[in-house]
Order: structure tokens, then C-alpha cells, then sequence
């Protein structure tokens, strides 16, 4: 039949009919099979998920209503799938020639008793769980997993030609399993030639934040003449007459001190890097907590003249909500706003005229949108997301990733008032979390805030 003919009744009910016997044979086969009782599913291997773990830090699973100090006691709780594989390693010497992912065909876990019984050789496959490079020690255990042989303890895996490393890292390193990093050294020194140290901090900075160097430390150590030799004109004028290795330092721990400030608007800190040096504040300028640094950079005197322009030009309704709020800041007590206009009517002018008033005092706004088109409207916008941590899969008992001796607490605490733009956008739980998270973060001598709304501070949704 030609492409475009027409397809007529008979064309039709040929094609129905050559549809319906192909379909009847294939019918008519796996009837046969299965009457025969032939294999519907084949399986050659038995594939077997291992579990691992850093030292205590085997997951424990209890019922919510079960009494703590009893679930601990129990004698399981020290017994894991990984820390018994050791303790039969300890005790049998047919398992010292056997990797963690081979183990389970020589023998199998009886999860009743708790221990590995031995069986004879199966066909099964271990595998050992994902682990992302951003968990860390972890995701080195894993690499030394599938390379280390019988193990009593954790210090055998980290044992290199005899060498017990302090991390599981170094012991990657040591057996050669991870990069030595010359290539990063020397991208980080080409580009000196012809860029910035800004623009070389920088690429130090992606280098980290995207896991591709192994050891930061050594790359560090190795470039931080070039990474800071531009911050001259930045050093304190009481240690630029003192002796070059003073000098040194100072420049060090300043280039250290705009690394930090440029993680932690990645969400990461030079804390969190295994021997990585972190910017001793004695030698600069600069406060150790950089997000709060980074509110506080605003220039008071140009937000005063800006704050009496804008307020000028405020209807006298927004006046009022104005007055209302600043009250509230300057009595510092516990307020809880919603303000609400159709689009167009100047909202955001609003957000902002209520934020030059504040930081001209030199406190601190915190502006957040529940989107990212909005919170770049507002000066130091972030999502709410980001700023506050929300998870991503919200639930109803959720809390916010905040950890009540981090620098967003510390900053949560200093500041004075919260704009969040957008509200409606954004499920309850988010709100909800964020107020669970506020009333366990806020502290203030003589006053108990776990009770008050968002810890008593004063919040303005729009």
C-alpha cells in the first residue's frame, strides 16, 4: 500500500486479523510453558546488600514509645552486619583472605542470632550501598571496603604497609587510590600569571566545592603564596613593619578569611575539611562568624539618606504598618505581621524602605523570598530555602538544618527583624518547621522563648 492511500474496510479487517492470530500464538506459548511448569524467572546469582559504618555509628531501629535507656541497653545494639564481619575475622582465620564483598559467599548473616554461620560457596553478589564523596570519612571507608582483606578493627583499614593513618582519607591517599593533585597545583599556579588572586581564590574555592581535589590541605600549602600575594593593601597597618614571616601569616589567614566567606555562601566551611587550616582572627580584622560579617557590611550613613527618601514617599497605610513594626523592634518584643496588596501597589518598596530603617542602625534584616526570582528583588535576598535550610520533602514534625551552635544561629539570634516575601507560595510545614527550628535556636538570658512564635523575634510575611 502506498504512503497517503486510504485505508478502506477491508485494509482494516485485514490488519484486525493479523493483529489477533499474532496475538493468540503468542497466547497459545506461554499457555504451554507454564502448563509444562518450565522457569518463569531465572536467577543465576543472589545479590546481597552489605551495611557499613563509622565507628559508633551503627543505625538503631525502636519503636517511638519504647523507653531509650532500655533500647541502649540491650546487648544487639553494639552488634551491626559490619562490626561482626570483623569479629569474625578476629575469630576465624579462614576469613582474613576475604574482602567485604566476598564474605557473604563463604558465609551468611543470621539476622536472629546476630553473627555470620558459615555456608558453603554460593553464588551470591555483595554490594555495598551509594555513598556520595560529600559524606565524607564514609565515602573513604567504602573505597577501602573493596581493597582491604580481613580486618579485625577499624584501625587495620586504615593500615598502610604498616602505618595506621589517622583517616580513612590518608589511607586512600597512602594506597594510592585517590589523585595526588599536581594537576590542581598547577592550575591554580598558571593562572597567576595573567589573573587576579581573586580569580585564583576562586577557582580554589570551586575546586573544593566540587570534590575534585582529594587532599585540599596539600594544594593549599603548596599555593598559598600565590593565593594571597595581592591582600597586601588589606593587612593591618601594626603588621606591615614586622618581619616577613609575621607578614606571611597575615596574608595567609586574611586569604583564608575570603575562602571561608565564599564556602559559606556555598553552604560549606573550611571547618569541615580535614586538616585544613581555618583564618586565625588574632592577626585580622575581620569577625569570625562571616554571614553575620556580610550583614553588617552595609553602609549606614548612604541607608539614612536613602531610609528618609523612601519613607517620604510612603502612603499614609504603609505608614502605619511602618510605625507599627519599628515599635515592635525598638521594644524588643516578639511581633508576628502579614502584609498583604494586590501586585503593583509597591510591596517591595515596602521590604525595602523597612530594611534601610533597621541596617541603618547598624542591626541586622535578614530578606528572604519563598522564590528566587522575588528574593533577588530584595537587597541580600536569598530563598527561604536556602537561608533557612528547609528540607526539601517538608513533613509535619520537620525542623529546619540548623544546629543551635552554628553561624546561622548566631545570626538568627542577632538579628532584628525577618522579611519573607511570597509567603503563600510555600506549604505550611514550611513555616512550621522554621518556628519549631527558631524556638530551639533563640537564647536570651532571663527570658524563655521556646513558647513565643519564631523564638520572639519580628517577622513580616508578605
Amino acid at each position: 500500500m502506498k504512503f497517503g492511500a486510504r485505508l478502506d474496510n477491508r485494509h482494516v479487517a485485514g490488519y484486525n486479523k493479523t493483529l489477533l492470530k499474532q496475538y493468540q500464538a503468542r497466547i497459545n506459548v506461554e499457555w504451554s510453558w507454564r502448563l509444562f511448569e518450565y522457569e518463569i524467572i531465572h536467577r543465576t546469582h543472589a545479590v546481597y546488600r552489605l551495611s557499613f559504618h563509622l565507628p559508633e555509628q551503627q543505625p538503631i531501629i525502636f519503636d517511638a514509645e519504647s523507653v531509650i535507656e532500655l533500647v541502649l541497653s540491650k546487648p544487639s545494639v553494639g552488634a551491626s552486619q559490619f562490626i561482626e564481619w570483623m569479629a569474625r575475622n578476629r575469630s576465624d582465620p579462614e576469613a582474613h583472605q576475604f574482602t567485604y564483598i566476598e564474605f557473604p559467599r563463604h558465609y551468611v548473616w543470621n539476622s536472629s542470632e546476630r553473627m555470620w554461620t558459615k555456608q558453603k560457596i554460593g553464588r551470591v553478589i555483595g554490594r555495598m550501598h551509594f555513598v556520595p564523596p560529600k559524606s565524607g570519612e564514609c565515602y573513604y571507608l567504602r573505597i577501602l571496603l573493596n581493597k582491604v582483606r580481613g580486618p579485625t578493627c577499624y584501625e587495620d583499614i586504615r593500615t598502610v604497609n604498616g602505618i595506621v593513618y589517622d583517616t580513612f582519607k590518608e589511607a586512600c591517599y597512602a594506597m594510592g587510590l585517590l589523585n595526588d593533585d599536581k594537576e590542581y597545583i598547577a592550575s591554580t599556579r598558571e593562572p597567576h600569571e595573567w589573573a587576579s588572586g581573586q580569580f585564583c581564590r576562586s577557582l580554589f574555592v570551586s575546586l573544593i566545592t566540587s570534590d575534585s581535589v582529594s587532599c585540599p590541605d596539600r594544594v593549599w600549602h603548596e599555593t598559598c603564596d600565590l593565593l594571597s600575594d595581592d591582600l597586601k593593601h588589606e593587612c593591618p597597618e601594626h603588621f606591615r613593619s614586622n618581619d616577613p614571616e609575621t607578614l606571611r601569616k597575615v596574608l595567609h589567614n586574611i586569604a583564608l578569611a575570603k575562602i571561608e566567606r565564599q564556602l559559606n555562601s556555598c553552604g560549606q566551611s573550611l571547618k569541615n575539611i580535614p586538616k585544613m587550616p581555618f583564618p586565625n582572627y588574632e592577626f585580622i580584622q575581620h569577625s569570625c562568624n562571616m554571614i553575620i560579617q556580610d550583614e553588617l557590611t552595609y553602609d549606614g550613613v548612604a541607608l539614612l539618606v536613602e531610609h528618609q527618601t523612601s519613607y517620604s514617599t510612603l502612603t499614609n497605610e504603609q505608614k502605619i504598618a511602618y510605625k507599627t513594626i519599628i515599635s515592635s523592634i525598638d521594644s524588643d518584643d516578639s511581633g508576628l505581621f502579614f502584609f498583604y496588596d494586590y501586585g503593583g501597589i509597591g510591596k517591595t518598596f515596602f521590604w525595602k524602605t523597612l530594611a534601610t530603617a533597621v541596617r541603618s542602625r547598624g542591626d541586622i534584616v535578614i530578606n528572604v523570598a519563598s522564590s528566587g526570582i522575588a528574593a533577588l528583588l530584595l537587597t541580600g535576598g536569598h530563598t527561604a530555602h536556602s537561608r533557612f535550610a528547609i528540607p526539601i520533602n517538608v513533613l509535619e514534625d520537620s525542623f529546619c538544618s540548623i544546629k543551635p551552635d552554628s553561624d546561622m544561629a548566631a545570626l538568627l539570634n542577632q538579628a532584628k527583624l525577618i522579611i519573607w516575601d511570597e509567603a503563600l507560595l510555600m506549604h505550611r510545614y514550611c513555616f512550621e518547621a522554621f518556628d519549631r527550628t527558631m524556638r530551639d535556636i533563640i537564647k536570651s538570658e532571663g527570658k524563655d522563648y521556646s513558647t513565643i512564635p519564631f523564638g520572639g523575634k519580628v517577622v513580616v510575611f508578605g
